[in-house]
């Protein structure tokens, strides 16, 4: 990572993506029945961000869609062996945005 700035802009992203995705997600319910200990969670969630960290650096330092391309096919290729339609789950945050910057105007930033 270049700078100081992007890789600790980065490292909010990551820590703050799996924390929506993974710590709220169903390893949640199985580290309060005690099937998973903090020291396996935090090992995991240290895992998930510490990779979703390099992909983001890849498209957002680097720039560079053709590894990002390469690093996701080889995955999808390798890897990922089901049908499964991916459904996009905001958790409410669209509801709490809209709530917070409600539309004064009908000019919509992109």
């Amino acid at each position: 990572m270049k700078d100081t700035k992007t890789k600790e802009h980065i490292a909010r992203i990551a820590k703050a993506s799996t924390y929506f995705i993974f710590r709220n997600g169903p390893v949640n319910k199985l580290h309060k029945e005690n099937k998973v200990s903090d020291e396996e969670l935090k090992e995991m969630q240290e895992y998930m961000q510490n990779h979703l960290a390099y992909l983001y650096e890849v498209l957002l330092e680097e720039g560079n869609l053709k590894k990002y391309e390469l690093i996701m096919n080889t995955m999808n290729q390798f890897y990922v062996n089901d049908d499964t339609e991916v459904v996009l789950a905001d958790e409410g945050f669209d509801s709490l945005y809209d709530q917070l910057f409600p539309k004064s105007s009908n000019i919509i930033l992109k």
